[in-house]
């Protein structure tokens, strides 16, 4: 079979493009500066989601470096203070000896429990997040592009931190539905039927403290009588009385409630409903 000369090329092209591509070795941010093949400068932009650090890499080898800084690589304060930043958007990179290249990094905090990065705090180049669930949020969030999405935020803190799955709210509602489903799904704990919100006392604070929860509570009532809802601590103690002995019909009823935690600690509480002095339904709410 007679094969012609721009066939041959074709075939040439098509080989060294695949061989060019092979050829490139990305290394991670992490391996090049334990190697010594770069020097890293990692400073705060003040925010704690979003478009937060910027890195300046200075490739110090004679050599063109592949770099690649992945979703889920965690990057630590030198202030123990304040709030690591898990990385939500991967990038690579090809920088020239000696060159100096500036990259906007985008990551959300992982640390509720300590205060917002101030500008120009410093960061190191840390490892990939330990537990999995980190990684796998933040390629999440990197696939949809949710970087400066607050219920993605509340996500991260929800793996992080342990913090109520009903506390992923800040987006659109088909948002914070996937989310929700998606560290559902992760953590292999259920979407509450109630969301959680928090106030913030101080500038500094993320996420700040429980202020309410709200939510719906379905009850059935067997037979005409008397209706009491009320929400109790572990031990059994009344926190919050929402009705009492309200006369009600035999059928379905939803209760629209608001739960003020106002200075009560975290832990678990139930709501229960009680049909003519007879507790009849109860509901776990935890934050």
């Amino acid at each position: 079979m007679k094969t012609s000369g721009k066939s041959i090329l074709v075939v040439l092209a098509f080989c060294i493009v695949s061989y060019n591509l092979k050829a490139i070795d990305y290394i991670s941010l992490e391996d090049a500066s334990k190697k010594g093949l770069v020097r890293l400068e990692i400073k705060s932009k003040g925010g704690h989601l979003g478009d937060v650090i910027l890195m300046k890499i200075k490739n110090t080898c004679d050599k063109i470096l592949h770099l690649k800084l992945e979703a889920g690589r965690r990057l630590d304060s030198k202030n123990n203070n304040e709030q690591d930043i898990l990385v939500t958007k991967s990038f690579e990179m090809a920088v020239s000896p000696n060159q100096i290249s500036e990259e906007d990094v985008f990551g959300m905090c992982c640390q509720a429990h300590n205060s917002g990065p101030s500008q120009g705090s410093v960061y190191y180049i840390g490892t990939m997040a330990n537990d999995t669930n980190l990684i796998r949020i933040a390629e999440y969030i990197d696939k949809n592009k949710y970087y400066t999405n607050y219920a993605a935020q509340e996500a991260v803190w929800a793996i992080s931190d342990n913090s109520s799955i009903g506390s992923i709210s800040g987006g659109t509602k088909a948002e914070n539905s996937s989310l929700q489903q998606f560290v559902s799904k992760l953590t292999l704990r259920k979407i509450p039927p109630y969301s959680v919100s928090y106030i913030r006392e101080r500038p500094e604070d993320m996420q700040g403290r429980v202020n309410k929860v709200e939510g719906v509570f379905d009850y059935s009532v067997k037979e005409n009588g008397h209706v009491t809802i009320a929400i109790y601590n572990f031990s059994g103690e009344l926190v919050q009385l929402l009705f009492a002995d309200i006369s009600h019909k035999k059928g379905d009823y939803k209760l629209y409630y608001t739960f003020r935690v106002g200075d009560l600690p975290q832990g678990q509480y139930y709501a229960r409903m009680y049909l003519n002095g007879n507790s009849e339904k109860e509901m776990p709410i935890e934050f």
